[in-house]
């Protein structure tokens, strides 16, 4: 007969009993898959070049500030560690996020461990984080994304401990991680709502009411108070950018696609897998102690689907579903197939997934209309050189005199971040632009009445500004991929018409 787990009160110590029942964690195999894991990443770190973000980072990094109007100061500080230990290298900038990816894979094998799972089912929780789309490819860039997955699913191995322990003063750690982890993206807000939405609807009410969570919350919220600060100096920048952002993406279309893609980001082959974890915590009673992270992944799904959140948003909370499928698939090892046919499917879903998440293809072979559906990411990875290349030919057309006080003023941070970088080589001055936090940094030396080379608007755009404005040049990022980059104009624009503290607030773009 199996033993029905019920929510302890909140008052209830752990006994001795269930704490000596825990698995011995499953160190060689979970740390054997996490070190593939990285080493697979590292080994493709430079096959193509730098994503626009991380050259936008790069130039964060110069400029290090408790908060930028898209990010809070994290990532740009990691980047500006990567370049002082690694030296200032594609491959430097991504071994923060590849080793963020092996950290995932640990926290997946102790979260299944939580769960009563053993050797297998931990290898089982680590082999599906490391098959899944969405994972895959989530670690080879230095980006915000790939660090919240790790602070949310941090967060949760707390909670789990938690609900598994009844041991409150760990809602100080939740705090701690929930702090550290608003530092570098503001969705860890979403987790901490679906775990209360979890815990309010799975019967562990009186966790709410704790002093012990309310004392994590001011913890999280102290850790967050410089970026919060920044925040308000700057007319609450982080509100303006997500106010744009929702514009940009919340469609009747991003609501409808949130569920499929999920299916298709976290891999359609092994889905059966982490929905079966996701069935195991909400139905099965071995798993009714952490019924509530089950509840709260629903929760975030319909809060996500209502307002059209980009797919990505629930990465978070997967690393619990593949632990909660790890054990369930364990439970189900003597069933004919009950090993061989899961592993199967992970290996299909790894060998389906490899060519869109990570570029082991030649880049022409990316230019085609599934991988910009897919997975856009890629091709953003191309071309950066000869992007900078081209704006220098254009700036070098200038007469020797115009070229002295001459601006490059580009669309967004990709095009000034690749200046900012390739450029001084090329002997370029410092790129302008007033796409999200360069805005915040101004027109700098640009003076009025300069010669302006402007990258990546449009006419329309530059016609209030210039009396003359001549075409010059064409981007293009090669090997065919349309990028957001291919086929915008170079301009040479000159009889400026306005000073450039009025163009400034006219161009302003968040987003």
């Amino acid at each position: 007969m199996t033993t029905v787990v019920r929510p302890r009160s909140a008052s209830t110590p752990s006994s001795q009993a269930e704490r000596a029942g825990l698995p011995p964690f499953a160190a060689a195999p979970v740390l054997a898959v996490a070190a593939g894991f990285f080493a697979l990443n590292l080994a493709l770190a430079a096959r193509y070049g730098y994503h626009r973000d991380e050259l936008y980072f790069l130039a964060c990094a110069k400029r290090l500030a408790w908060g930028y109007v898209d990010q809070p100061p994290i990532v740009p500080a990691v980047t500006r560690l990567a370049t002082v230990v690694f030296g200032r290298s594609v491959v430097g900038v991504r071994v923060f996020p590849a080793l963020a990816g092996g950290a995932l894979v640990v926290v997946v094998g102790l979260l299944a461990r939580e769960m009563g799972g053993g050797r297998r089912a931990q290898l089982f929780g680590a082999l599906l984080t490391v098959s899944s789309g969405l994972f895959l490819g989530g670690f080879h860039l230095m980006s915000t994304a790939a660090f919240d997955a790790v602070f949310w699913a941090v967060i949760l191995l707390l909670v789990a401990r938690l609900l598994r322990t009844g041991d409150q003063r760990l809602w100080l750690a939740v705090g701690l991680v929930a702090g550290v982890g608003l530092l570098n993206k503001h969705n860890v807000l979403f987790c901490c709502l679906g775990l209360a939405i979890g815990l309010a609807l799975a019967g562990w009410r009186q966790q709410l009411r704790s002093p012990w969570l309310w004392a994590g919350g001011v913890l999280a919220l102290l850790i967050w108070a410089p970026n919060l600060v920044w925040n308000a100096q700057h007319q609450w920048a982080a509100w303006q950018m997500l106010r744009s952002l929702h514009r940009e993406n919340s469609t009747l279309s991003a609501s409808i696609q949130f569920i499929p893609s999920q299916l298709l980001e976290v891999g359609p082959f092994t889905a059966p897998f982490w929905i079966g974890g996701l069935l195991w915590l909400l139905r099965n009673p071995a798993g009714q102690r952490w019924r509530a992270l089950g509840v709260g992944y629903l929760a975030l799904v319909v809060l996500f689907v209502a307002i059209g959140a980009k797919p990505y948003y629930l990465a978070g909370w997967y690393p619990v579903l593949f632990a909660a499928g790890g054990v369930h698939l364990d439970h189900r090892r003597h069933r004919p197939a009950g090993v061989a046919l899961p592993l199967a499917l992970m290996a299909v879903q790894v060998v389906s997934s490899l060519p869109l998440a990570l570029p082991v293809l030649p880049p022409s072979a990316i230019a085609n209309p599934v991988n910009d559906k897919v997975n856009k990411e890629l091709g953003a990875t191309v071309g950066w050189t000869r992007v900078t290349a081209q704006v220098a030919a254009a700036y070098d057309r200038l007469s020797p005199d115009e070229r002295t006080t001459a601006v490059i003023l580009t669309a967004n941070y990709g095009e000034a971040g690749a200046v900012d970088h390739f450029g001084p080589a090329l002997g370029l001055p410092p790129a302008i632009s007033p796409h999200n936090n360069y805005w915040v940094w101004g027109p700098r030396a640009a003076r009025d009445g300069a010669t302006t080379v402007a990258v990546g608007l449009t006419e329309s755009e530059l016609r209030p500004y210039f009396a003359h404005i001549t075409r010059v040049g064409t981007l293009d990022t090669g090997y065919g991929i349309h990028t957001d980059e291919y086929g915008r104009p170079i301009y040479v624009c000159r009889g400026q018409l306005q000073p450039w503290p009025v163009m400034w607030a006219r161009l302003k773009t968040f987003g």
